[in-house]
């Protein structure tokens, strides 16, 4: 209980090194500035994008140069490493009017130019002019006729070829890559071939050509990008609907790999592993490989999971008692080595660890969460609740969103489960009908580091797809709240299964280090009903910008 007496706020301490490099699109950027956001400490990227610079925990980081937005990340305990990827500014100001000071970004998104042309467009990229060099084509002035959109847009814009293939060459004699096909962007979602799609259901195109428009897409934007907007997703903006509805038009085109079909690089100790012949010869690779991964936490999070799948939990044990001491005053390690016992249902063992990170972090919100989780899965229900109403005692008021909504589901769960094996707080009040409070299937996703970037996208048994994404670029209010409380997870509730197959896929963006995120996803099915039950899955991610598909959930897994 003194370890609840710690303050939540902030408090000073001693300076660590953080290096990494600085690159935009791929590229080096020399002498970008990176400065203590509030101090007279900076310094500034050499040839190779490289930079070094001494900065205390919970201080801010800010990389900027003329021409890139700027970037900002608050320091955590355990940041070493930070690579930044920073983007090009989108500043067209030839085409911005001003007709009044007071003016927000929002306005001007929703204002149209002449003829009805808005003078920005949403894209996978954020909102871009509809000005400079692009072409704009309206959606009633397509070809109605034709058989398939390219040729629909074909002699709607000049400098247009369309091949029969249905791809569109963009011949403007500028910057871009004559020789290579332009790329789509349907609604925010990125195609590298011609997609279908009903015509009639265009509202408008966008053609971007030179090279200041798709640089923000990258070198699969070398032939152009051509950007739609349906008429669905224009009625949900001109609406201001927020995105946590299926209510919209668009069509799940079936684009993530399966995990266990994802291609990725087998570390040269899993493939020694894997050749061995008995678990003691496997063993004695996994001793002989601390040699050079001493310092990889994915080195012994790989050779422990191996030692489970063989049902030998004595050597798994012992693999991940050693990963315990390398990493035992690192936060971020730690929590793949809790994730790990909790993956083989080592419960107790997870406890222990959850325990040590409480020590570490007395001040985020995740520890109080993932500590009173742990209490509350080993049956210890009052610690579970102490460590709960600890949380709650630091924050003047809940959100409702984030760490606040997960832990405040949490204690409702426990009060109404195991209510007689608490003493809970008389002004805790929940409603009287548990129904009320019950889903088909609660998600709870968690990662280990703070500076990991994802999309997760959501699909429906109607093949509707809803994106949650989760980058420093698209959601920095989020992530800064995330660095600001200290929690590094999210909740998901699914009313009805329905009869069809709900998706889960994501897209891992990095993680600004050399070393992969760890994902573990907690499906609770029949939440809050009698035959509630849990699976735990952990994910290693080291692919980028692939959609991978975590989860099928369907109504069979309501069942025993």
């Amino acid at each position: 209980m003194a370890l609840l007496s710690v303050s939540f706020g902030l408090f000073a301490q001693s300076t660590q090194e953080v290096t990494g490099y600085v690159t935009s699109l791929g590229t080096p950027v020399v002498s970008a500035k990176v400065t203590v956001v509030g101090t007279e400490v900076m310094t500034a990227t050499d040839s190779r994008g490289y930079y070094t610079i001494d900065v205390a925990p919970r201080q801010e980081l800010q990389f900027s140069y003329v021409g890139l937005e700027t970037v900002t990340i608050i320091i955590e305990d355990v940041t070493k490493t930070l690579n930044v990827k920073m983007l090009p500014e989108v500043n067209d100001l030839d085409e911005v009017t001003v007709t009044t000071k007071n003016k927000n970004q929002s306005d001007c998104q929703e204002e149209f130019g002449p003829n009805g042309k808005p003078r920005k467009m949403p894209t996978a990229m954020g909102y871009i002019s509809t000005g400079g060099s692009s072409a704009y084509v309206k959606g009633a002035s397509l070809n109605q006729a034709a058989v398939d959109l390219a040729r629909a847009i074909d002699g709607r814009a000049a400098g247009l070829e369309v091949n029969s293939e249905g791809e569109i060459y963009i011949r403007a004699g500028n910057s871009i890559n004559n020789n290579i096909p332009a790329i789509w962007d349907i609604d925010g979602t990125i195609y590298t071939e011609p997609p279908f799609i009903d015509i009639a259901n265009v509202q408008d195109i966008l053609i971007l050509k030179s090279l200041s428009q798709t640089n923000r897409y990258g070198s699969m934007a070398s032939g152009g990008v051509i950007v739609v907007r349906t008429k669905g997703a224009y009625f949900s903006q001109r609406k201001e609907k927020v995105g946590k509805t299926y209510g919209n038009q668009r069509v799940y085109s079936d684009d993530a790999i399966a995990m266990e079909s994802l291609i990725t690089v087998t570390p040269q100790y899993q493939k020694n592993l894997e050749s061995s012949n008995t678990l003691e010869e496997a063993f004695s690779i996994y001793e002989k490989s601390l040699v050079n991964n001493a310092r990889d936490v994915a080195f012994y999070a790989d050779v422990a999971q191996y030692f489970y799948d063989k049902n030998a939990t004595d050597k798994a044990h012992l693999v991940l008692s050693e990963m315990e001491t390398a990493f035992e005053t690192n936060a971020e390690a730690l929590k793949v080595l809790a994730y790990t016992y909790e993956a083989n249902a080592d419960r107790e063992k997870a406890l222990s660890v959850y325990k040590k990170i409480f020590r570490l972090r007395p001040q985020y919100a995740q520890s109080y969460r993932d500590l009173g989780n742990s209490f509350a899965v080993a049956e210890n229900y009052q610690k579970a609740w102490l460590m709960y109403m600890g949380y709650m005692n630091t924050t003047d008021s809940l959100s409702g969103t984030g760490i606040d909504a997960i832990v405040y589901r949490e204690m409702e769960a426990l009060y109404f489960q195991h209510k007689d094996k608490i003493d809970a707080d008389a002004k805790f009040s929940l409603p009287e009908n548990k129904s009320e409070l019950a889903y088909d299937v609660r998600l709870v996703f968690e990662w280990n580091t703070s500076e990991a970037e994802f999309d997760l996208e959501f699909v429906n048994p109607q093949n509707q797809p809803y994106v949650v994404n989760h980058t420093l670029e698209q959601s920095p209010d989020r992530i800064r709240d995330e660095k600001l409380k200290g929690y590094t997870s999210e909740e998901f509730l699914i009313d009805d299964l329905g009869s069809g197959d709900w998706l889960v896929n994501l897209k891992y963006y990095g993680n600004k280090q050399f070393q992969p995120t760890f994902l573990k996803v907690t499906a609770y099915y029949n939440w809050q009903q009698p035959n509630q039950r849990e699976m735990v899955e952990v994910f290693k991610l080291t692919r980028q910008n692939i959609k991978m598909q975590l989860l099928k959930l369907n109504n069979r897994n309501l069942r025993y």
